[in-house]
């Protein structure tokens, strides 16, 4: 028994090319009032990939001329919907052309499929399809063929379809007249369906564009994920409408990038958008996680269907290709936001529901009515088996729908800024009753404020006045001083020294001169200023004073500013009451610290007789520099501490040596920088 199944089965597969088939005999060209179905005189084989690969690979055509065909019975002429990647069905059919004279022209028409092929047993002669781009719109289903007179030629007629074919599938043959004649009936039947399709792309791109305005003059990120969204449906709607009415708009590259991405993308975009206007990170997180991981499984998709459409590569079996590629992650996360946004306690989630109700509804809407109504042809019946035009429909009436929620979002947001604005106006008028009040309660004490300030005003403009004085007797006293050393050296006849003296005592009155027009000088001038005066004064002691100045490396004396001819009375006084009545004479030490960033420490130390022995010898000279230069420079230390608000100050320290005598005096200036 075995063996005669074995051999029926040999008997079956060697003999199927053997199959009978009928010619197609036509006596010229036809005058056929409608086209002719040939599905009778068709052979039919269907490519079968092998289940244990991942990978689609189409035949060739010589493969297929070596495949055994079999009549086109009426069991393989039904819509079919695959779990693989393609759906590849061949044809094979013979014309005999029995004229002696006329050529037959005719156009084979394999019904609508994303691609299709036409070969003689030579060559390709012809492609068409929804997706074959670079053809004319004439024939963007139907490939013209010539059959000469009394020639007899095979062709073969190749679709190919991706997972699902578009219509049931038929095969048959249309003259010029007729294919004109059912081109026109098309246009006509099909415009309604064309109307509805361009009306809302307009309406799509027309909400496009509104977003983006909102989003101009708003800057919410809610708005970027509307525009996205919104332009994402223009774009699936133009791509059904390009494949439609084969209006060859786009290339095929982006058909088939709209093919991989228009079930998934536009509602990845709108769970963004519906996420980000109702705060659902915030308020579900839970929920919001289940949101973001379908998301990512629709990413996942699309990106498999990309590359499997593009390249025939699938990772997996390709029996398994429908189920890897199912929509339903995308209606979970469809009803998982349905839940989510009802939950939601923002008054603007009853537009998204109505959007999100809608798209769904009018997205299953024709998947049932095809199951319920026969298939028949007209101008109703194309839109209803034209499912994409539901799903745009749905996108547009739900985009229309997010519209509404932003806008009536706007209106909430200016409701509430109209209520903040009456309660800040109440709070300030409020505030202005008891500002008034204020300033009622304290006109008394502002007119004494003012008194006081011109009154500050005055003993500024008192303690200026007096800072001119005061400058202006210290630069005579000054010279006072040291004209009575020349006149000193004039009378001993020393007239070198008296030269030498002259000299320094020039560019001392030019310095002096220079700083007593300024309220400040830097501590490099009056260092410098000072260094002439000592050696002055060490000239008319006849080198009995000698002196040393030290100035911290880290000070900048071309930076730090202090009045002028400040140093010069203390360093004066310690010379003339402390070194003058000692036969050897002395040393005057000036160290310049700086403790801190805004605080200048000076030191004057002399190893004089110190100031009770100084007030024994009751020198005149000694008398009238104290009663001048000392004086003088206190007062203008008060005035200036007055004029600019600071405090330095002056302490004197008398200096003892190991057995309690006097051994000199140490006068400490601390002047704020």
């Amino acid at each position: 028994m075995q063996r005669l199944f074995l051999f029926l089965y040999f008997f079956v597969l060697g003999t199927s090319n053997c199959i009978a088939q009928d010619t197609i005999k036509l006596n010229g060209q036809p005058q056929w009032e409608t086209g002719l179905d040939i599905a009778n005189q068709t052979l039919f084989y269907e490519e079968q990939p092998g289940t244990s690969t991942s990978l689609d690979k189409p035949l060739s055509f010589e493969d297929i001329k070596k495949k055994p065909f079999i009549p086109y019975a009426k069991e393989f002429r039904q819509q079919k919907f695959s779990n693989r990647p393609l759906i590849i069905q061949w044809f094979k059919f013979t014309i005999n052309n029995t004229s002696a004279t006329d050529t037959i022209n005719l156009r084979i028409d394999l019904s609508a499929h994303y691609f299709t092929r036409l070969y003689t047993k030579q060559q390709l002669i012809g492609t068409g399809g929804a997706y074959q781009t670079k053809k004319g719109t004439d024939n963007f289903w139907m490939t013209p063929v010539a059959i000469p007179p009394l020639n007899t030629i095979t062709y073969w007629a190749r679709t190919e379809d991706r997972q699902n074919q578009l219509i049931p599938p038929s095969i048959g043959l249309q003259t010029p007249y007729t294919f004109s004649k059912g081109v026109a009936s098309g246009k006509y039947t099909d415009r309604y369906l064309f109307l509805m399709l361009a009306s809302m792309v307009g309406c799509l791109f027309f909400i496009s564009l509104y977003a983006m305005y909102q989003y101009y003059l708003y800057r919410d990120k809610s708005f970027l994920w509307y525009i996205g969204y919104t332009i994402a449906s223009l774009c699936t709607a133009l791509f059904w409408m390009d494949i439609r009415h084969g209006m060859n708009m786009f290339p095929s590259f982006f058909h088939d990038v709209m093919l991989s991405v228009f079930l998934f993308l536009v509602p990845v975009l709108y769970s963004f958008f519906i996420g980000s206007i109702l705060k659902l990170r915030v308020h579900f997180k839970r929920g919001w996680m289940i949101v973001k991981i379908l998301v990512g499984i629709a990413f996942l998709q699309m990106l498999t269907e990309f590359i499997t459409i593009r390249t025939g590569w699938f990772p997996f079996d390709p029996d398994y290709y429908g189920y890897f590629l199912s929509i339903m992650p995308v209606a979970a996360l469809h009803i998982v936001l349905l839940v989510l946004t009802a939950k939601s306690k923002e008054r603007i989630k009853w537009f998204l529901l109505v959007g999100l109700l809608s798209l769904l509804v009018l997205w299953c809407f024709p998947v049932a009515a095809l199951v319920l109504i026969p298939f028949h042809y007209s101008e109703l019946f194309v839109i209803l088996i034209f499912p994409p035009a539901f799903l745009v429909l749905g996108l547009t009436i739900e985009a229309i729908c997010f519209s509404f929620a932003l806008s009536y979002r706007s209106k909430l947001v200016l409701v509430e800024k109209n209520a903040l604005q009456q309660n800040y106006n109440q709070q300030l008028e409020a505030a202005l009753q008891e500002r008034t009040a204020a300033l009622e309660a304290q006109n008394k004490l502002v007119e004494a404020q003012k008194i006081k300030q011109v009154e500050t005003e005055f003993e500024h403009k008192i303690a200026e006045t007096e800072m001119i004085a005061l400058r202006a007797q210290m630069n005579p006293h000054f010279i006072f001083n040291c004209l009575n050393s020349i006149k000193l050296y004039t009378l001993e006849n020393d007239s070198q020294t008296a030269s030498e003296y002259l000299t320094k005592f020039s560019q001392l009155i030019r310095l002096v001169l220079d700083n007593s027009r300024s309220e400040k000088v830097t501590l490099q001038k009056e260092l410098e200023t000072l260094t002439l005066y000592i050696e002055l004064e060490a000239m008319r002691f006849k080198n009995k004073v000698q002196y040393k100045i030290q100035v911290m490396p880290s000070i900048d004396q071309h930076y730090i500013e202090l009045p002028p001819l400040l140093l010069q009375p203390y360093v004066e006084n310690a010379i003339w009451h402390g070194l003058m009545h000692k036969d050897e004479g002395g040393t005057i030490l000036i160290n310049i610290t700086q403790p801190a960033e805004y605080l200048l420490y000076i030191e004057i130390t002399d190893d004089g007789i110190g100031r009770a022995m100084a007030q024994q010898h009751k020198s005149k000279s000694a008398t009238r520099q104290k009663s001048y230069g000392l004086k003088m420079s206190s007062e203008r230390l008060d005035a200036i501490n007055h004029l600019y608000q600071t405090s330095t100050a002056i302490k004197i320290i008398d200096l003892y040596d190991d057995q309690h005598k006097a051994a000199g005096t140490k006068v400490i200036i601390e002047i704020p920088l």
